[in-house]
C-alpha cells in the first residue's frame, strides 16, 4: 500500500511488525582504537637513537728524524727571516747623544727638531737605556722653571677664615721680632720654636720666669739657656742652620738691648717689651716684625705713631681678646688668633699678659 507524504508523493507504506514483537536488537558499533597513553612504551625503534659505526683510528705518519746539518740550516734561516726589533736605536740616526757626539755636548739646536721627529715617527724599536742620566737639547732646557717657595716658617695662629698664618722667624737673612705683651705670648713662640729645631738663649731680668722651661717643653738639656740682665755680653755665638736655626731672646722689661750679638743666617733675635713706653720705641722701630697684644690707650697711640698704623688699628688693638695678637709686618696689620694646642695649654696655661 501506498500513502501520501508531506510533500504530497505517493510511497509504499512499511510493513507492520505484529502486535507484541520486539524490534531487533541494533548492530554493534564497530571498536574504536584505546587512546594513546603516556605510560605506554615506546616502540623498539624509538627508545635508543641508532649508534655511529665507529671510526677508523686515525693513521699518524711520523716523519723521519731530519740531519742536525738541517735543523740548523733551518733555524739560521728563521733568524734571519725575523725582525731585528733591538737592533737599532729609537732616536733618529743623524741626532746623536751627548756619548755619541764627537764633541760629547748636548745636541744643538736642531736637537729639539730632531726628537720631535722621532716621536712623529715612532719606528717601534727600542733604544739604549741610559740608567740614571737624561739628556735634553738646548732649547728644551730654556724652557725649564724653578718655581721658589715662600716656606711654611712658624704657624703663629690663624685668621678669620681659619687659614694658618706663618711667621717667618728663621731665614737665610737675619730676622728682628719685637713682641709687646706679656711673658706668656713669649713663651709660646719659643714653644713653637722649639718644634722647628731652635736652640735658644734668654737674656733676661727674672731669670725665675725661664727656669726649667726648655726641660718641660722638649723633655732635653741644652735646647734653652738662661742669662741674667748682666751676663748679656756672655751669649754665646754659636753658627745657625736650617735644622738647627738660633734664637736669641731679650726680656729686659720695658727696653731693648744695649749691645746685641751679631745676627746672620738662620740667627734670629726677638725682643719682649712687657711694657710699651718711649724707651721701648726703637726696639719697635728696628724689628723686621712686631707682634701686639692687647694695649692700653697709652700704648696703642704709641705703637701706631712708631709703626705708622692707621687709626681704627689703634683702637682695635685696645679689645682684642685675650687669645689673639697683632701682626705687623711690612706694614700690614693682621689680627689672628693663636689657637692653641692641647699640648701647650698644658706646658703654658691659659693665654693672658
Amino acid at each position: 500500500m501506498t500513502f501520501p507524504d508531506r510533500e504530497g508523493a505517493w510511497r509504499p507504506r512499511p510493513a507492520q511488525r505484529p502486535e507484541g514483537e520486539l524490534p531487533p536488537p541494533p548492530a554493534p558499533a564497530a571498536a574504536l582504537p584505546p587512546p594513546p597513553s603516556v605510560f605506554a612504551p615506546r616502540p623498539a625503534a624509538e627508545q635508543q637513537p641508532a649508534t655511529p659505526a665507529p671510526l677508523p683510528p686515525p693513521v699518524v705518519e711520523v716523519a723521519a728524524p731530519a740531519p742536525v746539518a738541517e735543523q740548523a740550516a733551518t733555524a739560521q734561516a728563521r733568524r734571519l727571516a725575523a725582525p731585528q726589533l733591538t737592533s737599532a736605536p729609537l732616536a733618529n740616526p743623524t741626532a746623536l747623544t751627548a756619548t755619541e757626539r764627537p764633541g760629547g755636548g748636548p745636541p744643538a739646536d736642531g736637537g729639539a727638531q730632531a726628537g720631535a721627529d722621532v716621536h712623529a715617527r715612532p719606528s717601534g724599536k727600542m733604544s739604549r737605556l741610559h740608567v740614571g742620566r737624561h739628556l735634553i737639547s738646548r732649547a728644551t732646557l730654556k724652557r725649564v722653571n724653578v718655581a721658589t717657595s715662600a716656606g711654611s716658617g712658624l704657624i703663629i695662629g690663624r685668621d678669620r677664615q681659619y687659614a694658618a698664618v706663618p711667621l717667618r722667624l728663621f731665614g737665610p737673612e737675619p730676622v728682628r721680632v719685637s713682641v709687646v705683651g706679656g711673658v706668656w705670648a713669649t713663651h709660646l713662640i719659643v714653644f713653637r720654636a722649639f718644634a722647628l729645631g731652635a736652640r735658644v738663649t734668654v737674656v733676661t731680668t727674672e731669670p725665675q720666669a725661664w727656669a726649667g722651661f726648655g726641660e718641660r717643653a722638649t723633655g732635653l738639656r741644652g735646647r734653652l739657656f738662661v742669662l741674667g740682665a748682666d751676663q748679656g755680653g756672655q751669649v754665646p755665638v754659636l753658627p745657625g742652620t736650617a735644622q738647627t736655626p738660633m734664637l736669641t731672646v731679650y726680656d729686659l722689661g720695658m727696653t731693648g738691648p744695649a749691645d746685641t750679638v751679631p745676627l746672620g743666617p738662620w740667627r734670629s733675635q726677638l725682643t719682649l717689651l712687657r711694657q710699651l713706653d718711649r724707651p721701648g720705641v726703637p726696639a719697635l722701630q728696628d724689628a723686621n716684625i712686631t707682634l701686639l697684644q692687647r694695649l692700653g690707650g697709652e700704648e696703642a697711640a704709641l705703637a701706631s705713631s712708631a709703626l705708622r698704623l692707621r687709626s681704627h688699628s689703634s683702637q682695635f688693638m685696645q679689645f682684642m681678646a685675650d687669645d689673639m695678637i697683632a701682626l705687623i709686618d711690612q706694614g700690614t696689620d693682621r689680627y689672628l688668633y693663636l689657637a692653641q694646642t692641647d699640648a701647650e695649654f698644658r706646658e703654658i696655661g691659659t693665654p693672658r699678659r
